[in-house]
């Protein structure tokens, strides 16, 4: 491996399952914003080595928005090098060849594929599966046990993804926390705010925004906090407006801010100047897709110095250090009690926003082109 000039590696089709979670649904709601974090996790692959070259597969979806304007969306919001990606169209997907197929990925050395639970036989040197949900494989019919047999291994983005998807998968399988560009962030003069993001989804509704609502009114009420606000962050789209107008009439007469569709820099100076994050996503939910996989906007926030309070359940749990850098709650009594201890402590919210920072460091990009290389070298 270490001899090549230069190998590909490309992800293929970015199935709609895939990219549900960020916002995607029936190809009509938040389209590019959830096709931009998508992309952006997984073109520091891109970054991975310096003679590099990338193919990326398109599906139909992505084909009717335009590549070119995907292409110029990320590089502008995500300052990424797209120089060695190519999106290219190949037979991959239904009404595709078998028989093309077959040919077309033996020139692959390397193939990850990001999967909503479906997959394909794979003749490329080397093939990993993405998971990035705790889905379980339940087609376990001999064609399919087949299809996955040409699979190497599955990266799976959280110990809670690996814990809950990997009985069913039957491939050996190593955790890789996504990506995320800490050097970006950094904690600003503080205010008394807290912040949380999470796309205004209206269909799911499953950033428990309403919980947050009430808790933080509570929280105000009940401890005569009114200097202090509360700040709610997502992407949204025309289908979410609904949504929006009840949460501003529930949040009415309270020092809460709406911000739906946030440019990148604002977003970055509310991280940094916000005292506390919370988090709801899972609350009262069971099933484990429903719950947040692993907490990019967790990482974010830490790397900004803001102390996360966020909800005991998912990817959660293995971010944050209960006690130490924030801590994780059950009910949302326990998000008010928990709060009340950081306010009332000047101390404790100085020494846990410091552990808060250093922890981001481990989800770094340099650390996960690191993970990358050594899957891909056999280590």
């Amino acid at each position: 491996m270490s001899g090549w000039r230069f190998f590909r590696i490309f992800i293929t089709e970015i199935f709609n399952q895939g990219i549900l979670r960020r916002g995607f649904f029936n190809g009509t709601i938040g389209i590019m914003d959830s096709l931009l974090q998508a992309f952006s996790m997984y073109m520091t692959y891109v970054r991975v080595w310096e003679l590099l070259s990338v193919d990326v597969f398109v599906d139909s979806h992505l084909e009717e928005i335009g590549v070119e304007k995907i292409i110029e969306k990320i590089q502008k919001l995500h300052d990424l090098d797209l120089s060695r990606v190519n999106f290219i169209k190949a037979p991959i997907g239904k009404g595709s060849s078998f028989l093309n197929r077959l040919l077309y990925l033996r020139k692959y050395d390397v193939l990850f594929f990001l999967t909503d639970g479906s997959y394909f036989y794979s003749t490329a040197k080397k093939s990993i599966i993405h998971l990035q949900s705790p889905i379980k494989n339940l087609n376990q019919h001999w064609w399919a046990k087949f299809k996955l047999s040409s699979w190497d291994e599955i990266i799976y983005n959280s110990k809670f993804t690996m814990d809950e998807a990997m009985k069913s998968w039957g491939l050996m399988g190593k955790v890789i926390y996504p990506p995320v560009d800490v050097s970006k962030f950094k904690p600003l003069k503080k205010k008394h705010q807290i912040l949380s993001v999470g796309r205004f989804f209206g269909y799911l509704r499953d950033k428990k925004h309403e919980l947050i609502i009430d808790a933080f009114k509570k929280l105000v009420n009940e401890n005569n906090l009114k200097n202090w606000s509360l700040y709610l962050v997502g992407g949204s789209g025309e289908g979410d407006k609904e949504y929006l107008d009840e949460l501003n009439k529930k949040a009415n007469g309270l020092n809460i801010f709406l911000h739906p569709n946030l440019p990148f820099n604002e977003l970055k100076k509310l991280y940094g100047e916000s005292k506390i994050y919370w988090h709801a996503t899972g609350f009262g939910e069971t099933d484990p897709t429903k719950m947040e996989h692993f907490g990019i906007t967790t990482v974010e926030a830490m790397a900004s110095g803001a102390i996360p309070v966020v909800i005991n359940l998912g990817g959660q749990r293995e971010i944050v250090e209960n006690g130490k850098l924030g801590y994780l709650w059950n009910s949302p009594e326990e998000l008010i009690f928990y709060t009340m201890e950081l306010i009332g402590s000047k101390k404790l919210m100085e020494d846990f926003s410091k552990e808060a920072v250093k922890k981001s460091k481990i989800y770094s990009k340099e650390q996960f082109s690191k993970e990358i290389k050594e899957i891909v070298n056999g280590n």
